[in-house]
């Protein structure tokens, strides 16, 4: 039985359920009252998770309490084709790049859509010109693959890399970050929303073109 504790606004809960989406892994959520409930501080919680931080997915006897880790627990108990988790050492160690990156430098753009929507005010100049830096990174790969026949982040077919670095992108608007100038970045988005599968949150609209 597979288990997720689930917080619906959260960008790192949505990767994990579109790709159980995707992989059509069906799981029981557990709703964690983030905001205002901060149920992920308490006690209870703690007990589940020390690090206090949502997602966690509990399958059989794993307990698994990082995003980056859940998407590959997933890719390989669910994906037996390896089309999510490239074997390939080459592709493998470009999806774990990107991993880190959505781990890491896409952070901040996670930080800045809560704070904004929990309304704790909005980004600085200097956060502002991190997040489209940040921005820059994605937009001239993915516009170099474009040009070399490569359509998605770590190689020719979506991987968990795609999965990772989606809902930060995604939701960038949603805290003060415009994804005007980014036309590689908007047609990357277009393509994960044409998945057979994919699922929506709050702030990203399905593709009305529907999937491929």
């Amino acid at each position: 039985m597979v288990r997720l504790y689930d917080y619906i606004l959260s960008a790192d809960c949505y990767k994990v359920r579109l790709f159980c989406a995707l992989l059509g892994v069906t799981y029981t959520p557990v709703k964690v009252n983030v905001h205002p409930g901060r149920e992920h501080l308490s006690p209870e919680f703690t007990r589940i998770n020390p690090r206090q931080s949502i997602p966690v997915l509990e399958d059989g006897e794993h307990r698994i309490c990082d995003t980056n880790a859940i998407l590959l627990h997933l890719a390989r108990q669910y994906d037996p084709s390896g089309r999510w988790l490239p074997k390939d050492d080459v592709a493998f160690d470009h999806v774990m790049e990107w991993l880190g990156f959505a781990a890491k430098e896409l952070d901040l753009l996670q930080t800045l859509r809560m704070r904004s929507i929990t309304a704790g005010g909005e980004p600085s100049p200097q956060e502002l010109e991190m997040a489209h830096a940040r921005l820059i990174i994605i937009e001239d790969h993915l516009a170099e693959g474009e040009l070399t026949g490569r359509p998605w982040l770590a190689g020719h077919a979506p991987t968990i890399a795609d999965i990772a670095v989606f809902p930060p992108t995604a939701l960038a608007a949603d805290g003060g970050v415009a994804l005007d100038r980014y036309p590689a970045v908007w047609r990357w988005l277009d393509r994960v929303k044409r998945l057979d599968g994919f699922i929506v949150m709050p702030g990203v609209f399905p593709n009305l073109a529907g999937a491929v």
